[in-house]
């Protein structure tokens, strides 16, 4: 349970506010490469309650610039791309990457106050499938190098959907590993669209022990299912500073994936989803057209509130599904974190001892932001290019011996890593 002036401190993520300075301090997803390839149109974005506008100029380089022309506020989300910028329909205002206006073609020779304007820009990079921006103070850290960004194209794949809550509701969704027995429950001989894998046979279908632990990169998340075969299975996953969780997959192709949690305002947020494959190429075309069935063109779930979530009681009743709103779980989490109101109430909660990840991640998260107001630097991140992710960083699904737990795995894990002395 946090207290009202705490939920607020943790949700509130505008300009100024002491979360959103955090967020800010590390880069964001704010689209897929797919969604912006070389010669698409510009794209309106609204990150952190900023209103944006994402483009290539007509050299194929990406610009992130305020969308509203300092002019006279027209959208430039409508602008030309020619001459190296943008340029705005109503006065012909041209804009670069960076905010510079080179052009005011309405003002007169020798009268132009180009040199005076600067409009709001961001850096952005492309890394993994994605578009990264950097809305933060001072020089930009590195965007780490986990395996789902840096594998090879055709083993990867970055979505994003729309979700209306906060953005901590999705990420405490992502890193709970309580939840997934029950919302996400399949019937045994069931396999997964995405890895391929009967979970239950894995995993079984009663809760997990879970566990937790501090890192340099966040939290690091253990969860111990006892298997029907009698064996202990662990799962370890991990909340990434300041909003991205890594979920192992479950299987015989030993990956994770990537899930950043990007907030458009207080009230709804971004859920990026990075698919990865360690040793083959990913069958794209059926995750693709698996997302056409599940995710509308206005990147909501179609599964909403608007039709509650297409729950057919008939589905539960026949135990194809636990929830009755079908198998894409990404839907379901959506019913779960939506269903809670924009802004969760989280002074009314009753957390129990299966809400320690819930609990450790929040107690990292105001430590950070309370680091940050401090003056101290922003945690987890990296700024030397050849560390590349973090030393102690593991993501995992593995049978573990009897006599083992979480912490001891990861040791053995980690030291097996590290190159011999």
């Amino acid at each position: 349970m946090l207290s009202k002036e705490q939920n607020e401190l943790i949700t509130e993520t505008g300009p100024g506010t002491p979360c959103g300075r955090l967020l800010r301090s590390y880069w964001q997803p704010v689209a897929t490469a797919e969604e912006m390839p070389p010669g698409g149109d510009p794209m309106p974005i609204r990150i952190m309650s900023e209103d944006l506008v994402l483009f290539r100029d007509d050299q194929g380089r990406l610009g992130l610039i305020g969308q509203h022309c300092p002019h006279r506020g027209t959208d430039l989300s409508y602008g030309r791309v020619e001459d190296g910028g943008l340029r705005c329909l109503y006065h012909g205002w041209l804009f670069d990457i960076e905010g510079n206006c080179l052009d005011q073609p309405a003002e007169p020779e020798g009268r132009k106050f180009c040199d005076r304007i600067h409009h709001t820009a961001y850096p952005v990079e492309e890394k993994g499938g994605a578009i990264w921006a950097y809305l933060g103070e001072g020089t930009p850290p590195l965007i780490p190098d986990f395996q789902f960004l840096t594998a090879p194209e055709p083993n990867r794949l970055a979505f994003r959907v729309k979700q209306l809550s906060s953005w901590l509701q999705g990420l405490e969704s992502s890193i709970d590993p309580a939840h997934t027995t029950f919302l996400h429950r399949r019937p045994p001989g069931i396999r997964s669209k995405r890895s391929g894998t009967d979970v239950s046979a894995v995993r079984g279908t009663h809760p997990p022990a879970i566990g937790t632990e501090d890192t340099s990169f966040g939290t690091r998340i253990y969860a111990i299912h006892n298997s029907p075969n009698g064996r202990k299975y662990l799962r370890v996953n991990n909340y990434v500073y300041p909003s991205g969780t890594t979920a192992s997959q479950s299987g015989d192709d030993v990956s994770y994936q990537g899930r950043i949690y990007v907030p458009i305002d207080d009230l709804s947020h971004y859920r990026f989803e990075f698919f990865y494959s360690r040793d083959k190429p990913m069958d794209k075309e059926r995750l693709r057209k698996n997302r056409e069935k599940n995710v509308a063109p206005d990147l909501r779930h179609v599964r909403r509130a608007e039709n509650r979530y297409l729950q057919n009681r008939e589905e539960m009743k026949r135990d194809d599904s636990w929830s009755g709103m079908g198998t894409h779980f990404p839907s379901q989490d959506a019913f779960a974190i939506e269903t809670q109101g924009a802004i969760q109430d989280r002074t009314k909660e009753m957390l129990g001892s299966s809400d320690v990840v819930i609990t450790a991640v929040r107690r990292t998260l105001l430590g950070a932001i309370k680091d940050i107001g401090d003056g101290k630097a922003a945690p987890g991140q990296i700024r030397d290019p050849s560390q590349g992710i973090f030393a102690d960083f593991i993501c995992a699904a593995d049978y573990i011996e009897d006599d083992e737990d979480g912490p001891s795995y990861c040791r053995r894990a980690l030291a097996q890593k590290q190159p011999a002395a």
